[in-house]
């Protein structure tokens, strides 16, 4: 998946949590690995504007559950923007500035109604030979939430599931009873240490997009990763971070990640909307490019000054 994997755990049965949930990551990740020529996505790529294929259940409530946001979002969600993804390669060796020509062939295989699924065998096809999905979005949080069934099966109340600090899940609180603590990175800055702020996290699910970790410059102007699959170019946002975090249920990793992505795409204002018309109660901050903060629901979030 891209990261570095750190789990903690508390209690009798803490080292059979942690060892069966590493072991339930690299599963997962077998599952969509584009290295692994049975994965699913490579299965549906062969298949693409031919036939339905059989999934992983856990990879077709997955994409269940990202087409509902697809549909919700009018497409500013959409795990379909993989040809885009590839095209722009930002974060690779091959990161560069498509001509407009090859971003609109890649639009022509880009868009989530094109992504078919049905129900009754857990299948799903792409309509059309070419297309193909990027994940990055959202597998870390369905492995988070995964890796949470196997704390619970072992009875583990006090931990920590953490997916390369951008998408992570605490469990309960710290050992003294504090809530955990989780740093928010400052994005102007070189150190992945140096935080603007601080959130208190106690059972919920947490997942931060931002535009400071892969981009690169191009004649002045800069390109971040986070990809606009409506428009085809990097997201242009008055936003730099999105910090999203949901209380439990049994797809909270899911959505978090998917929301923080989600509402960069947006923007503040509509993503902010967006948000706030969910029917399930969710907390963020959005970090806007003037360092102005909105914070979303009752976020226990702790300001930090520069030292």
């Amino acid at each position: 998946m891209g990261t570095v994997a750190t789990l903690s755990a508390e209690g009798e049965e803490a080292q059979a949590a942690v060892t069966e949930s590493i072991h339930r990551l690299q599963e997962l990740e077998a599952m969509v690995s584009f290295e692994e020529p049975d994965s699913d996505l490579n299965r549906l790529v062969e298949a693409a504007g031919k036939d339905f294929v059989p999934l992983h259940p856990e990879i077709y409530a997955l994409l269940a559950v990202s087409q509902e946001y697809s549909r919700q979002s009018d497409g500013a969600w959409d795990v379909t923007a993989a040809p885009l993804v590839e095209l722009w390669g930002i974060g690779t060796a091959k990161a560069r500035v498509p001509a407009p020509q090859e971003i609109e062939q890649a639009k022509a295989l880009v868009g989530w109604p094109k992504l078919l699924l049905r129900s009754d065998d857990n299948s799903a096809m792409l309509t059309e030979p070419g297309m193909k999905l990027d994940l990055g979005g959202i597998m870390k949080g369905l492995a988070i939430d995964e890796a949470r069934k196997i704390y619970e099966r072992h009875g583990i109340t006090r931990g920590l599931i953490n997916l390369g600090t951008s998408s992570l899940y605490a469990v309960g609180s710290r050992a003294d009873g504090s809530p955990w603590r989780i740093g928010l990175r400052r994005p102007e800055g070189d150190d992945p240490k140096d935080y603007w702020g601080v959130v208190n996290l106690r059972e919920a699910a947490l997942s931060t997009s931002g535009d400071y970790e892969r981009f690169f410059t191009a004649d002045g102007e800069r390109y971040h990763h986070i990809i606009d699959p409506r428009a085809g170019y990097p997201a242009k946002t008055n936003l730099t971070a999105v910090t999203i975090v949901v209380q439990s249920g049994e797809t909270a990793g899911m959505r978090s990640d998917l929301l923080s992505t989600l509402v960069f795409v947006m923007g503040a204002e509509a993503g902010e909307k967006f948000l706030r018309q969910l029917p399930y109660s969710v907390q963020g901050v959005l970090l806007l490019e003037n360092g102005r903060q909105v914070v979303i629901g009752d976020l226990p979030l702790e300001m930090k000054s520069r030292p």
